[in-house]
Protein backbone atom coordinates (compact mmCIF):
# COMPACT_ATOMS: atom_id res chain seq x y z
CA UNK A 1 0.00 0.00 0.00
CA UNK A 2 2.88 2.30 -0.02
CA UNK A 3 2.88 3.56 -3.58
CA UNK A 4 -1.29 4.05 -2.88
CA UNK A 5 -0.96 5.93 0.26
CA UNK A 6 2.39 7.13 0.81
CA UNK A 7 5.29 5.95 3.05
CA UNK A 8 4.06 8.50 6.01
CA UNK A 9 0.42 6.91 6.35
CA UNK A 10 2.22 3.51 6.75
CA UNK A 11 4.36 4.77 9.29
CA UNK A 12 1.72 6.28 10.83
CA UNK A 13 -0.26 3.29 11.22
CA UNK A 14 2.32 1.14 12.63
CA UNK A 15 3.06 3.99 15.59
CA UNK A 16 -0.68 3.78 16.13
CA UNK A 17 -1.12 0.23 16.42
CA UNK A 18 2.65 -0.20 18.80
CA UNK A 19 1.03 3.11 20.92
CA UNK A 20 -1.66 0.40 22.24
CA UNK A 21 0.84 -1.23 23.81
CA UNK A 22 3.30 1.32 24.68
CA UNK A 23 2.11 4.80 24.42
CA UNK A 24 4.77 6.63 25.87
CA UNK A 25 7.18 4.69 24.03
CA UNK A 26 5.87 5.00 20.90
CA UNK A 27 5.62 8.90 20.63
CA UNK A 28 9.06 8.98 21.11
CA UNK A 29 10.51 7.00 18.61
CA UNK A 30 13.86 8.45 16.72
CA UNK A 31 14.49 5.86 13.64
CA UNK A 32 12.86 2.92 12.05
CA UNK A 33 15.16 0.27 14.18
CA UNK A 34 12.91 1.68 17.62
CA UNK A 35 9.75 1.43 15.73
CA UNK A 36 10.73 -2.37 14.45
CA UNK A 37 11.48 -3.14 18.26
CA UNK A 38 7.87 -1.22 19.50
CA UNK A 39 6.04 -3.35 16.14
CA UNK A 40 7.08 -6.34 17.39
CA UNK A 41 6.25 -5.97 20.92
CA UNK A 42 3.05 -5.61 19.37
CA UNK A 43 2.66 -8.57 17.57
CA UNK A 44 4.07 -10.59 20.92
CA UNK A 45 0.89 -8.95 22.54
CA UNK A 46 -1.09 -9.85 19.88
CA UNK A 47 -0.37 -13.72 20.64
CA UNK A 48 -1.22 -15.09 17.60
CA UNK A 49 2.54 -16.80 17.52
CA UNK A 50 5.67 -16.66 18.89
CA UNK A 51 7.84 -13.37 18.31
CA UNK A 52 11.53 -12.77 18.86
CA UNK A 53 11.22 -9.27 20.12
CA UNK A 54 14.77 -9.20 21.08
CA UNK A 55 15.70 -9.23 16.83
CA UNK A 56 15.01 -6.42 14.00
CA UNK A 57 16.08 -8.10 10.89
CA UNK A 58 13.50 -10.89 8.95
CA UNK A 59 14.04 -14.25 10.22
CA UNK A 60 13.63 -17.23 8.22
CA UNK A 61 11.64 -19.86 9.85
CA UNK A 62 13.12 -23.84 9.70
CA UNK A 63 12.53 -25.23 12.91
CA UNK A 64 10.23 -28.05 12.16
CA UNK A 65 7.38 -27.38 14.91
CA UNK A 66 7.17 -24.08 14.53
CA UNK A 67 6.60 -25.14 10.56
CA UNK A 68 3.80 -27.39 11.45
CA UNK A 69 1.98 -24.47 13.83
CA UNK A 70 2.66 -22.10 11.14
CA UNK A 71 0.95 -24.48 8.50
CA UNK A 72 -1.52 -24.61 10.65
CA UNK A 73 -2.94 -21.23 10.25
CA UNK A 74 -1.96 -21.02 7.13
CA UNK A 75 -4.04 -24.12 5.65
CA UNK A 76 -6.99 -22.41 7.57
CA UNK A 77 -7.39 -18.86 6.39
CA UNK A 78 -8.90 -17.90 2.66
CA UNK A 79 -6.49 -15.32 1.62
CA UNK A 80 -4.02 -18.04 0.36
CA UNK A 81 -4.03 -17.85 -3.59
CA UNK A 82 -5.94 -20.90 -3.95
CA UNK A 83 -8.90 -21.51 -2.51
CA UNK A 84 -8.02 -25.25 -1.40
CA UNK A 85 -6.96 -23.92 1.67
CA UNK A 86 -6.85 -27.41 3.89
CA UNK A 87 -4.65 -28.92 1.13
CA UNK A 88 -2.78 -25.84 -0.13
CA UNK A 89 0.42 -26.42 1.52
CA UNK A 90 2.29 -29.29 1.72
CA UNK A 91 3.44 -31.13 5.39
CA UNK A 92 6.72 -32.72 4.14
CA UNK A 93 10.02 -30.41 3.72
CA UNK A 94 11.18 -28.76 0.55
CA UNK A 95 14.27 -30.07 -1.03
CA UNK A 96 14.45 -27.14 -2.76
CA UNK A 97 14.25 -24.74 0.52
CA UNK A 98 17.67 -23.01 0.17
CA UNK A 99 17.78 -22.30 -3.05
CA UNK A 100 14.05 -21.00 -2.77
CA UNK A 101 15.42 -18.86 0.49
CA UNK A 102 18.85 -17.73 -0.86
CA UNK A 103 16.13 -16.51 -4.77
CA UNK A 104 13.63 -14.89 -1.86
CA UNK A 105 16.74 -13.22 -0.18
CA UNK A 106 18.44 -11.96 -3.49
CA UNK A 107 15.14 -10.59 -4.48
CA UNK A 108 14.88 -8.62 -0.80
CA UNK A 109 17.85 -7.04 -1.83
CA UNK A 110 17.04 -6.08 -5.17
CA UNK A 111 13.81 -4.59 -3.78
CA UNK A 112 15.56 -2.66 -1.92
CA UNK A 113 17.58 -1.43 -4.68
CA UNK A 114 14.49 -0.28 -6.76
CA UNK A 115 13.44 1.72 -3.89
CA UNK A 116 15.51 1.46 -0.18
CA UNK A 117 12.36 3.42 1.92
CA UNK A 118 9.84 0.29 0.54
CA UNK A 119 12.65 -1.95 1.20
CA UNK A 120 12.78 -0.36 4.68
CA UNK A 121 9.47 -0.81 5.47
CA UNK A 122 8.72 -4.19 3.90
CA UNK A 123 11.92 -5.23 6.55
CA UNK A 124 9.97 -3.70 9.19
CA UNK A 125 6.40 -4.75 8.47
CA UNK A 126 7.36 -8.53 7.60
CA UNK A 127 9.23 -10.47 10.35
CA UNK A 128 9.31 -13.92 9.61
CA UNK A 129 9.74 -15.61 6.34
CA UNK A 130 9.37 -19.55 5.65
CA UNK A 131 9.68 -21.77 2.73
CA UNK A 132 6.93 -25.38 2.10
CA UNK A 133 6.22 -27.00 -0.80
CA UNK A 134 2.99 -26.66 -2.70
CA UNK A 135 1.34 -27.99 -5.74
CA UNK A 136 -0.98 -25.19 -6.01
CA UNK A 137 0.11 -22.00 -5.14
CA UNK A 138 2.93 -19.52 -5.03
CA UNK A 139 2.81 -18.10 -1.20
CA UNK A 140 0.31 -17.12 1.10
CA UNK A 141 -0.38 -14.57 4.09
CA UNK A 142 -2.79 -15.17 7.21
CA UNK A 143 -4.36 -12.79 9.17
CA UNK A 144 -3.80 -15.57 11.96
CA UNK A 145 -0.07 -14.65 11.84
CA UNK A 146 1.05 -10.86 11.05
CA UNK A 147 3.89 -10.59 9.83
CA UNK A 148 4.51 -13.83 7.93
CA UNK A 149 5.02 -14.62 5.11
CA UNK A 150 5.23 -18.30 3.40
CA UNK A 151 6.76 -18.42 -0.06
CA UNK A 152 7.21 -21.25 -2.71
CA UNK A 153 8.65 -19.69 -5.47
CA UNK A 154 9.42 -22.30 -8.14
CA UNK A 155 13.20 -22.00 -9.10
CA UNK A 156 12.41 -21.15 -13.06
CA UNK A 157 10.92 -17.42 -11.62
CA UNK A 158 12.68 -14.41 -12.38
CA UNK A 159 13.89 -12.20 -9.54
CA UNK A 160 11.10 -9.69 -10.81
CA UNK A 161 8.61 -12.40 -10.55
CA UNK A 162 9.83 -13.15 -7.28
CA UNK A 163 9.95 -9.36 -6.02
CA UNK A 164 6.22 -9.41 -6.90
CA UNK A 165 5.65 -11.89 -4.37
CA UNK A 166 7.16 -10.37 -1.69
CA UNK A 167 4.89 -7.07 -2.99
CA UNK A 168 2.22 -9.15 -3.40
CA UNK A 169 2.46 -10.66 0.00
CA UNK A 170 3.24 -7.29 1.97
CA UNK A 171 0.76 -5.37 1.02
CA UNK A 172 -1.90 -8.35 2.58
CA UNK A 173 0.26 -7.47 5.77
CA UNK A 174 -0.10 -3.61 5.22
CA UNK A 175 -4.38 -3.92 4.59
CA UNK A 176 -4.22 -6.18 8.13
CA UNK A 177 -2.75 -3.63 9.91
CA UNK A 178 -4.84 -0.71 8.15
CA UNK A 179 -8.37 -3.01 9.25
CA UNK A 180 -6.46 -3.19 12.76
CA UNK A 181 -5.80 0.80 12.93
CA UNK A 182 -9.70 1.95 11.32
CA UNK A 183 -11.68 -1.48 10.74
CA UNK A 184 -12.86 -2.05 6.92
CA UNK A 185 -16.08 -4.78 7.03
CA UNK A 186 -19.19 -5.69 8.02
CA UNK A 187 -18.62 -9.15 8.57
CA UNK A 188 -21.45 -10.29 9.53
CA UNK A 189 -22.53 -9.02 6.29
CA UNK A 190 -19.47 -10.44 4.18
CA UNK A 191 -20.50 -14.02 5.32
CA UNK A 192 -23.41 -13.97 3.05
CA UNK A 193 -22.50 -15.70 -0.54
CA UNK A 194 -25.41 -12.65 -1.77
CA UNK A 195 -22.16 -9.83 -0.53
CA UNK A 196 -19.92 -12.00 -2.49
CA UNK A 197 -18.36 -10.17 -5.36
CA UNK A 198 -15.77 -10.14 -8.33
CA UNK A 199 -12.00 -10.98 -7.01
CA UNK A 200 -8.69 -8.95 -9.20
CA UNK A 201 -6.44 -11.98 -9.07
CA UNK A 202 -8.17 -15.08 -9.06
CA UNK A 203 -11.22 -13.73 -11.36
CA UNK A 204 -13.56 -15.63 -9.63
CA UNK A 205 -16.68 -14.87 -7.21
CA UNK A 206 -15.12 -14.34 -3.25
CA UNK A 207 -16.23 -12.81 -0.25
CA UNK A 208 -16.17 -8.83 -0.08
CA UNK A 209 -13.10 -8.50 2.41
CA UNK A 210 -10.80 -11.15 0.21
CA UNK A 211 -12.09 -8.94 -2.97
CA UNK A 212 -10.94 -5.35 -1.17
CA UNK A 213 -7.53 -7.25 -0.56
CA UNK A 214 -7.55 -8.79 -3.89
CA UNK A 215 -7.93 -4.85 -5.61
CA UNK A 216 -5.58 -3.33 -3.01
CA UNK A 217 -2.84 -5.90 -3.72
CA UNK A 218 -3.32 -6.10 -7.64
CA UNK A 219 -3.13 -2.37 -7.55
CA UNK A 220 0.34 -2.39 -5.85
CA UNK A 221 1.80 -4.63 -8.10
CA UNK A 222 0.83 -2.24 -11.20
CA UNK A 223 2.16 0.60 -9.36
CA UNK A 224 5.27 -1.24 -8.72
CA UNK A 225 5.55 -2.39 -12.33
CA UNK A 226 4.96 1.41 -13.50
CA UNK A 227 7.54 3.26 -10.68
CA UNK A 228 10.44 0.38 -11.01
CA UNK A 229 9.95 -3.04 -12.67
CA UNK A 230 8.76 -2.11 -15.78
CA UNK A 231 5.90 -4.14 -17.53
CA UNK A 232 6.89 -7.69 -18.14
CA UNK A 233 6.13 -9.26 -21.52
CA UNK A 234 5.62 -13.31 -19.87
CA UNK A 235 4.86 -12.52 -16.26
CA UNK A 236 4.76 -15.91 -14.65
CA UNK A 237 3.27 -14.58 -10.58
CA UNK A 238 0.57 -12.21 -11.83
CA UNK A 239 -1.26 -11.96 -15.26
CA UNK A 240 0.07 -9.41 -17.80
CA UNK A 241 -0.63 -5.88 -17.33
CA UNK A 242 -3.07 -5.44 -19.36
CA UNK A 243 -5.32 -8.33 -18.09
CA UNK A 244 -4.67 -7.41 -14.53
CA UNK A 245 -5.80 -3.90 -15.62
CA UNK A 246 -9.32 -5.13 -17.15
CA UNK A 247 -9.51 -8.08 -13.94
CA UNK A 248 -9.21 -4.90 -11.62
CA UNK A 249 -11.49 -2.81 -13.46
CA UNK A 250 -14.19 -5.48 -13.28
CA UNK A 251 -13.48 -6.06 -9.54
CA UNK A 252 -13.98 -2.51 -8.63
CA UNK A 253 -17.26 -2.34 -10.81
CA UNK A 254 -18.11 -5.67 -8.77
CA UNK A 255 -17.39 -4.41 -5.19
CA UNK A 256 -19.08 -1.72 -5.66
CA UNK A 257 -21.85 -2.93 -6.44
CA UNK A 258 -22.39 -4.80 -3.79
CA UNK A 259 -21.43 -1.75 -1.60
CA UNK A 260 -24.13 0.10 -3.14
CA UNK A 261 -26.62 -3.15 -2.76
CA UNK A 262 -25.76 -3.54 1.07
CA UNK A 263 -25.12 -0.76 2.68
CA UNK A 264 -22.37 -0.67 5.61
CA UNK A 265 -20.66 -3.66 4.51
CA UNK A 266 -17.68 -2.07 3.65
CA UNK A 267 -16.93 0.95 6.13
CA UNK A 268 -15.71 4.32 5.90
CA UNK A 269 -11.82 3.44 5.38
CA UNK A 270 -12.60 0.46 2.84
CA UNK A 271 -14.58 3.16 0.77
CA UNK A 272 -12.21 5.61 0.97
CA UNK A 273 -9.40 2.46 -0.39
CA UNK A 274 -11.50 1.96 -3.55
CA UNK A 275 -11.22 5.07 -4.06
CA UNK A 276 -7.75 5.77 -3.92
CA UNK A 277 -7.45 2.88 -6.15
CA UNK A 278 -9.18 4.65 -9.15
CA UNK A 279 -6.62 7.61 -8.57
CA UNK A 280 -3.72 5.27 -8.95
CA UNK A 281 -5.09 3.15 -11.89
CA UNK A 282 -5.26 6.41 -13.70
CA UNK A 283 -1.86 7.27 -12.77
CA UNK A 284 -0.84 3.55 -14.17
CA UNK A 285 -2.63 4.43 -17.54
CA UNK A 286 -1.26 7.49 -18.22
CA UNK A 287 2.14 6.44 -17.28
CA UNK A 288 1.97 3.73 -19.73
CA UNK A 289 0.21 5.93 -22.51
CA UNK A 290 3.87 7.65 -23.19
CA UNK A 291 6.04 4.49 -23.32
CA UNK A 292 5.64 1.71 -26.05
CA UNK A 293 6.55 -1.47 -23.66
CA UNK A 294 2.46 -1.31 -22.93
CA UNK A 295 -0.20 -2.07 -25.30
CA UNK A 296 -1.40 0.22 -27.79
CA UNK A 297 -5.21 -1.24 -27.07
CA UNK A 298 -7.45 1.03 -24.96
CA UNK A 299 -8.68 -0.05 -21.64
CA UNK A 300 -11.55 1.62 -19.74
CA UNK A 301 -9.97 2.51 -15.80
CA UNK A 302 -13.22 4.22 -13.71
CA UNK A 303 -12.79 8.28 -13.81
CA UNK A 304 -14.83 8.48 -11.03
Amino acid sequence: MILQLGMTQQIETLVTLTGTIQFASSKKYQSLEHLRKGYRGFLAKLDQRPVNVDSTEIMWITDGEALDKLRTLFSNDSLLDDKKQAIVINDKRDDNCASKEARLAIALNELSLCSHEYGEIVRTVITDIFVLPSDVAKGGSTSQAIGVIWANPKLTYTVADIIEILVHEFTHHSMFLDELRYGHYSYAAVLDQKTWAHSAILNVQRPLDKVLHSIIVATEVLLFRSEYLGHPVKPRVHPPTEILLTQLQDSISSAEEIASLHKGILQQRALELLENVKISLRKVVSRQTHHSDFSSRPINVPLQ
